[in-house]
């Protein structure tokens, strides 16, 4: 039963958050460890302010920021399963809710000949990722991921 203030959840409902969250300038990879950290923090203290929240969802570029420097953007990417998706696990496991990441840098197979994926993860609350949607569309020229080829209906 949910309380004054408190997101619904029940056996055929999901409580749900969206998070609007500034999208940060970062730099360096220790920076994006560092943004990734708060997010998780961020998460757990929403889970227990909220505790029928079942599932969060964080904006585009919300872990990695907005890359305006090419190569910024190869230098702080990633790979998925890494530290940052092993840091937003962890927070998904603790507060035991579901979580949708903007990985806005992932390597790609081809790292560092072609650009990084703008990707979105969802991980569940046993701090597995069990889905992964890569940009098919980027929005160019401003900016310049990789393109994914998959669509997903979930």
């Amino acid at each position: 039963m949910a309380r004054h203030g408190d997101i619904s959840s029940s056996n055929d409902t999901v409580g749900t958050a969206v998070v609007n969250y500034k999208m940060p300038r970062l730099h360096t990879r220790e920076q994006v460890l560092a943004n990734a950290h708060a997010i998780g923090e961020m998460l757990i203290g929403m889970k227990s302010g909220l505790p029928g929240m079942d599932l969060v969802i964080f904006p585009e570029y919300s872990t990695h920021g907005i890359m305006y420097d090419k190569q910024e953007m190869y230098d702080t990417a990633c790979t998925i399963p890494g530290p940052e998706t092993d840091i937003l696990g962890a927070a998904c496991i603790k507060a035991k809710v579901w979580g949708v990441f903007s990985i806005t840098g992932e390597q790609h197979e081809e790292h560092p000949n072609k650009a990084p994926y703008n990707t979105l993860i969802l991980i569940n609350c046993e701090g597995e990722i069990v889905q992964k949607y890569r940009k098919i569309m980027p929005w160019t020229p401003i900016e310049g991921w990789y393109p994914g080829s998959d669509t997903f209906v979930s």
